[in-house]
C-alpha cells in the first residue's frame, strides 16, 4: 500500500515537471510572438511614417500644382484682360484717327472755301473800285476836267499846276471851281461803296473803301536861296498845304462828304502830304528837277479789309475747331 502511494505520488511529481515545462514553452512562444508583433509594429510604424512623408510630398506637390495652375490662370486672364484693353485702345485710337480725318477734311474743306471767298472778296473790291475810278474819270471828263488813273494803287492823279501857282497852298477862283466839281462828283458817287447805306441809282450797294485820301505831292525843284534839306521840309510842308486846301474845300463844297463812313463807322475822308518822296515813275523831268506831273494832288482810294459775313463764319468755324476763342 505504501508502495502504491509512493507510485502514485512519483506518477504526480512527474506530472508537475511536466506542466512547468509546457508553461515555460509557451510563454516563451508568446515572447516570440510579441517580439514578432513589436517588430511588424515598428516596421508598420516606419512604414506609415515613410508613406506619410510621401503623401505630405504628395500633397504639396498638387498644392503647388493648384498654385501654379491657379497663377496661370489668372495670367491668362489678365494677359487676355490686357489684350482686351489692346483691342479696344486699338479700336479708340481707330475711331480717333477717323474723328480726327473727318475733321481735318472738314477744316480743309472750311480753308477752301474761306480762301476762295476771300479771294473772290478781293476781286470784287478791286472790281467796284475799278469801277469807282471809271466812274470818277468818265463824270470829270464830262464835266470838263481831266485826271489820270492808276487803277492797280486806287490812285486819281489831279494836276497841281491845275491848282495851284508855283509855291502856293492857295486856290485861285478856277481851281476852286475845279475842285467843287469834283467835290459833286464824289458827292455823288461815293456813298454808293461806304456804309453810308441805300442810295438810289447805286444798283447792289459795296461797302468797298476803308478811307479816301487827299494826298499834296511835289517835285524835287530847289527853293532859292535854301539847301537841299531846308528845300525838302519846305516841299512837305508845301504837299501837306496844298493837299489840307483841297480837303477843306471839298468839305465846304459839300458837307455831305463829311458823314460818309467806312465798315467801322468812322469819317472815310483823310489828308496826307507827301513832299517829294513819292514820285510817279512815270514821269518826265527836266535835269533841274523840274517834275510837272509830280506836282500833283492825289486821291487815294484804300480798300477796306473787312471780311465778308460768309468768311467771317467760316474763319469762326476753324477757329473752334481748333480750339482757339473766335
Amino acid at each position: 500500500m505504501t508502495g502504491g502511494r509512493a507510485a502514485r505520488n512519483s506518477n504526480r511529481a512527474g506530472e508537475e515537471e511536466g506542466g512547468e515545462g509546457y508553461f515555460a514553452s509557451v510563454s516563451d512562444l508568446m515572447v516570440g510572438v510579441l517580439f514578432v508583433f513589436l517588430l511588424m509594429l515598428t516596421v508598420f510604424a516606419l512604414n506609415f511614417r515613410d508613406a506619410e512623408q510621401a503623401q505630405m510630398v504628395e500633397r504639396q506637390k498638387y498644392e503647388q500644382a493648384l498654385r501654379d495652375l491657379e497663377q496661370q490662370r489668372q495670367r491668362a486672364v489678365e494677359q487676355e484682360s490686357l489684350a482686351r484693353a489692346a483691342q479696344a485702345e486699338a479700336e479708340l485710337q481707330k475711331a480717333n484717327a477717323r474723328r480726327e480725318s473727318a475733321e481735318n477734311d472738314r477744316l480743309r474743306g472750311l480753308l477752301r472755301r474761306a480762301m476762295v471767298q476771300i479771294r473772290q472778296d478781293i476781286e470784287d473790291r478791286e472790281a467796284a473800285r475799278l469801277h469807282l475810278l471809271a466812274s470818277l474819270q468818265r463824270e470829270l471828263h464830262d464835266r470838263h476836267i481831266e485826271v489820270a488813273l492808276d487803277p492797280t494803287s486806287g490812285v486819281l492823279h489831279l494836276s497841281g499846276d491845275l491848282l495851284f501857282q508855283t509855291g502856293s497852298a492857295v486856290l485861285g477862283s478856277q481851281a476852286r471851281s475845279v475842285v467843287q466839281i469834283l467835290a459833286e462828283v464824289l458827292a455823288k458817287t461815293l456813298p454808293c461803296y461806304t456804309s453810308t447805306g441805300p442810295v438810289e441809282g447805286c444798283g447792289k450797294a459795296e461797302t468797298a473803301l476803308e478811307t479816301v485820301l487827299v494826298e499834296g505831292h511835289t517835285d524835287r525843284q530847289r527853293f532859292q536861296g535854301i539847301d537841299a534839306s531846308a528845300s525838302q521840309d519846305r516841299n512837305d510842308r508845301l504837299s501837306a498845304d496844298r493837299a489840307l486846301t483841297v480837303f477843306l474845300e471839298l468839305r465846304r463844297s459839300q458837307p455831305a462828304l463829311d458823314g460818309l463812313r467806312n465798315a467801322a463807322d468812322l469819317p472815310l475822308l483823310g489828308v496826307s502830304g507827301y513832299g517829294e518822296r513819292r514820285p510817279r515813275a512815270d514821269a518826265a523831268c527836266s535835269g533841274d528837277g523840274n517834275c510837272p506831273d509830280n506836282r500833283r494832288i492825289d486821291l487815294r482810294f484804300v480798300l477796306s479789309a473787312r471780311t465778308s459775313d460768309e468768311v467771317q463764319h467760316m474763319l469762326d468755324e476753324i477757329s473752334k475747331a481748333l480750339g482757339e476763342t473766335p
